[in-house]
């Protein structure tokens, strides 16, 4: 972009001019102590600064981001930004750092930071087998009821294989004998998710792709399915249709042919339908030899889950008849097995490096679940918001809807994201917290962002809705010294790629500017 280059010379060598000298500060505060629960009584707000930059701040960092989101490009966007050296009590660069901005997946930071302070970073969520008949020569003469709290991890991003994550049930059935079952897999009527399975204000159009997936207290997969088309068969025939990880959910209605080989790109549409059993239809064409894929939002989460189940069981050679359960009898303990799910600290990378929407969303029903017993939106809401009253967090700076920031209903301030950074910076579990941001120009969501001077050296969270791009975290400058930044633009109408720009601008100067001596 030549415009954009010409633009920021100016600016750029403004700041390569300026003398740099570092400011005498106290010394840092020491750490609040540790806060038992969300309930807990508020502490003092974390050392942000509140005044605006002093002239004199090192760096001189003020004029230069002045200067960037002054482009004429950005005249109708709102952005909110502040970069803070908090061992030293500065303040480097604040634009509008207390005013309300849409997160997106920024808000992810604040879900992560609750549920390691409340739950820890080994928390494990529980899943329960439980059987409603005997087992007699081989056969469990009943139904294999599942009863769950939500475990993430039967997944494949998270295990490599996600029906590998019911081995342990069928060691147990495999143990105790059992061959055959009479009965069926069946969910527990009993929901620690109730209500919608979706977040407050999420948009329709969102619901059918995997990112927009709701979330139960069975979730099979993050709640998605990946669907492959091949043409597997002579013009005129249907086309090969199947799902993964698991083969037989969610119900395929394809009528998608097969036309000559070479004759252009594969001309396929799909959709959720809503017909007797929740699937997925689809209609169109594709060419012999040629294939696609694309991932879908399973159309019911607990019908998937025991169908997955199913599957695992009867490729594992036990077979489920679904006959029905057979009449309770006096069978001694009813329990089959517990599964436990991969600890938070396993959970969290997957969450914050893929900004996995599913993952944020199970948590924060998780806390309401394990801190009220209600597994409801407004429950985990509630856990949220005394955790950061707990924290010092201004209640008129946050807005909390949901755990992941799909929502547009979600709002806080730069100033609020750095005061849950800087709390996070100083708790014992900080390594667990920021080790699971996405790292410059390696992994996650910045893979492929600023592979240069600041590789390595940018941990933050990215986040994406439209009309919103943000990017929150830490950076490690050329000294070493530890900065906390967010960097969020609202209301614009530029491609996400100037604004990553932007961003990535700002963060390489961090990186490589030190501080002189006194």
């Amino acid at each position: 972009m030549p415009r954009l280059r010409c633009l920021l010379t100016a600016p750029v060598l403004l700041l390569a001019g300026c003398s740099s000298r570092s400011v005498p500060v106290a010394a840092t505060a020491p750490a609040p102590a540790a806060i038992p629960s969300p309930v807990a009584a508020p502490v003092p707000a974390a050392p942000v600064p509140a005044a605006p930059p002093s002239p004199s701040a090192p760096f001189l960092l003020q004029p230069f981001v002045d200067s960037l989101v002054a482009l004429p490009q950005f005249a109708n966007a709102h952005w909110g930004i502040l970069v803070v050296a908090p061992q030293r009590g500065d303040t480097l660069a604040s634009v509008h750092a207390d005013r309300l901005v849409m997160p997106a997946s920024n808000q992810k930071l604040l879900t992560a930071a609750v549920a390691l302070a409340t739950l820890g970073p080994g928390y494990q969520w529980r899943t329960t087998f439980t059987r409603t008949g005997p087992i007699v020569r081989g056969e469990l003469r009943g139904d294999l009821v599942v009863t769950g709290t939500g475990d993430p991890s039967i997944s494949t991003a998270l295990r490599g294989a996600a029906l590998g994550g019911f081995d342990p049930l069928v060691a147990a059935l495999r143990t105790a004998g059992v061959r055959h079952i009479t009965g069926r897999v069946r969910p527990s009527p009993t929901q620690a998710f109730p209500g919608s399975p979706h977040g407050y204000g999420w948009d329709w159009d969102d619901l059918a792709e995997d990112y927009g997936a709701g979330v139960t207290e069975l979730l099979f997969n993050e709640g998605f399915t990946e669907v492959h088309v091949t043409g597997c068969a002579r013009p005129g025939r249907a086309a090969c249709v199947v799902t993964a990880p698991a083969r037989t959910t969610p119900v395929l209605r394809s009528t998608v042919t097969v036309r000559a080989a070479g004759s252009g790109a594969p001309h396929v549409e799909w959709w959720r339908d809503s017909a007797a059993v929740p699937g997925i239809a689809l209609r169109g064409s594709i060419a012999a030899g040629d294939s696609l894929a694309f991932t879908a939002a399973q159309p019911d989460d607990r019908v998937t889950y025991v169908a997955a189940v199913t599957e695992a069981l009867t490729r594992a050679g036990i077979t489920v008849r679904g006959r029905g359960a057979a009449r309770r009898q006096d069978v001694g303990p009813d329990t089959v097995v517990v599964l436990r799910s991969l600890p938070l600290s396993a959970v969290l990378p997957a969450m914050q490096k893929l900004s996995q929407n599913q993952l944020a969303e199970v948590l924060y029903r998780t806390l309401g679940l394990e801190v009220t017993g209600s597994g409801t939106p407004d429950s985990a809401r509630r856990v949220v918001e005394r955790q950061l009253d707990a924290w010092g967090v201004r209640p008129d700076g946050r807005v909390v809807r949901d755990g992941s920031g799909l929502s547009r209903h979600d709002y806080v301030t730069p100033r609020t994201i750095l005061q849950v950074l800087d709390t996070m910076r100083r708790s014992s579990t900080f390594a667990v917290y920021r080790d699971a941001l996405p790292v410059a120009g390696q992994d996650g969501t910045l893979r492929n962002r600023m592979r240069g001077v600041a590789q390595g050296r940018v941990q933050a969270k990215t986040g994406t809705i439209d009309k919103a791009r943000a990017l929150s975290g830490y950076v490690t400058t050329a000294d070493g010294e530890l900065l906390l930044i967010s960097l969020i633009a609202n209301n614009f109408t530029v491609p996400n790629r100037e604004i990553d720009r932007i961003q990535d601008l700002l963060l390489e100067r961090l990186v490589t500017l030190r501080r002189s001596a006194p």
